[in-house]
């Protein structure tokens, strides 16, 4: 099983984090809700599972979804212009021995988890997250519709992965630590239970925003954003 683990310092806006606490998994919703709060819950720094396939008929897929995350990550640290926190990517196969994964995750503490693009949602999932929030990538971005990759950001993704064999799920995987990242910064914490009450909240606004520098810009001017997405058709 491919463990690969990307650590880097990046941008949260104002996050003012507390000691960790286990929290339900819940799905975030896509749907725009009012606002809620939760009791601050992060540790200093937000974990990002992935359970992507890395190997087997979905693998160009899962490979797509890895350099997706990355870009993120990388975009999210060329907009950084106030001190930093840190972020972790984690990336294990959905592939593989799905169980040993899962707690693979647990362990490491992941606050959120993000699921393929492009396979159905375990029907255990939540049992196996132990509190992380979990997000099904294929039914977040645009409905259950996979977002196209134009030209231009498939070339984004192979500066990624130059070895990509396909771009499907990189979108949905972009915006997932886009999302994610915002989230955090509305909420100023980095706890299970604050991102996914911050989740819906990135696309509940009338401040349109299409980049991780913008969107945080406008939540420091305190506004109320609509994050558009990668491709322009976040849901």
């Amino acid at each position: 099983m491919p463990r690969r683990l990307l650590t880097a310092a990046v941008l949260l806006g104002i996050l003012a984090l507390t000691g960790c606490a286990s929290t339900p998994a819940v799905v975030p919703s896509a749907t725009p809700q009012p606002s809620v709060t939760a009791v601050p819950s992060g540790d200093g720094i937000l974990r990002i599972g992935t359970l992507f396939p890395m190997t087997g008929d979905n693998a160009a897929s899962g490979a797509a979804q890895v350099a997706g995350t990355e870009l993120a990550l990388r975009n999210i640290l060329a907009e950084q212009t106030i001190p930093t926190q840190v972020v972790e990517l984690i990336h294990r196969n959905s592939a593989g021995d799905l169980a040993a994964a899962f707690a693979d995750l647990v362990a490491r503490g992941a606050d959120l988890i993000l699921w393929d693009a492009t396979t159905a949602f375990p029907a255990d999932a939540e049992a196996s997250v132990n509190g992380a929030a979990l997000v099904a990538l294929s039914d977040f971005a645009n409905g259950g519709t996979p977002l196209a990759a134009d030209e231009a950001f498939t070339a984004r993704l192979k500066s990624a992965d130059p070895g990509l064999a396909g771009t499907a799920g990189g979108a949905e995987a972009y915006d997932g630590v886009i999302t994610a990242a915002l989230a955090a910064v509305i909420t100023a914490d980095d706890g299970a239970a604050s991102l996914t009450a911050g989740w819906s909240q990135v696309v509940s606004g009338s401040a349109v925003c299409g980049s991780w520098g913008a969107c945080v810009l406008a939540v420091s001017e305190t506004q109320i954003i609509d994050y558009q997405g990668i491709t322009g058709r976040r849901s």
